[in-house]
């Protein structure tokens, strides 16, 4: 009877370990695509800071092939189209971008240690190009990108304050960033359901509250647009006079 179990236990040990070392081979697999795809990530970084664009799209194009799950990635390719004028494209990059995060956020429902882990990674990545970034920022679209990169890692440190118990919400950069490529776009409805997503996330976000403001104000809605305008302020942002002004030109008119 002994050896009867014995050789059970043998043929069960023998049929799971090549599962357990697929696994294993699967996640090493995994994490090494993972670093190369961040390495990508990087070089694409330092080439927007340096206004090389080619090579910016092509990094970020390499970093999302390597690792679909970096939402990072697509993310950093709306950027570059966003600065070489090209909406559509970047329309569809920020909304693969979501895609891929709303993605992330349900396969870490309820696991807050995932949740985390993610999160604290993304955070890292981040502080580390906002570190180069603040001592190179020396033209336009560094300065815009340093922008960025403060408000994603604010509103990461902000996620990571909340329970991952329910549904985790799009991060206000996305949506502002989508909402911007819709309004470049001329697409003022979809501009304007993404700005005031990204403010149900982020209320304090101005830049948001400014961006509805002009929406307000191209869509003939003058008291929404001085009430955004007055919150965006609110919130600390700089509008710029000539929004103040052109819209009361336009309110004095009607």
């Amino acid at each position: 009877m002994k050896q009867v179990l014995i050789v059970c236990a043998l043929v069960v040990a023998a049929t799971a370990a090549p599962s357990a070392l697929q696994s294993a081979l699967g996640q090493a697999s995994a994490d090494r695509s993972r670093k190369e795809a961040l390495l990508h990530y990087r070089l694409g970084q330092d080439a927007m800071r340096n206004e090389r664009f080619d090579i910016a799209e092509q990094e970020f194009q390499k970093s999302a092939k390597l690792d679909p799950t970096l939402e990072l990635a697509p993310y950093g390719l709306g950027q570059v189209y966003m600065a070489t004028k090209r909406f559509h494209p970047a329309i569809t990059a920020f909304i693969k971008s979501r895609e891929v995060f709303v993605a992330n956020a349900g396969s870490n429902a309820g696991d807050q240690i995932a949740h985390q882990r993610r999160l604290d990674d993304y955070i890292r990545e981040l502080e580390d190009q906002q570190a180069i970034f603040g001592r190179t920022a020396t033209n336009p679209t560094a300065r815009i990108y340093l922008q960025t990169l403060t408000a994603q890692i604010a509103g990461m440190k902000s996620a990571k304050m909340r329970n991952v118990s329910g549904p985790e919400p799009v991060p206000a950069w996305l949506s502002l960033a989508l909402g911007s490529a819709y309004f470049r776009t001329d697409a003022l409805p979809d501009a304007e359901r993404e700005y005031r997503a990204a403010i149900d996330v982020d209320p304090k976000l101005g830049e948001a509250r400014n961006n509805l403001a002009v929406v307000y104000l191209q869509t003939g809605r003058y008291a929404e647009a001085d009430a955004a305008i007055k919150a965006a302020e609110k919130s600390g942002f700089r509008v710029n006079p000539q929004l103040k002004e052109d819209l009361k030109k336009a309110s004095a008119r009607h």
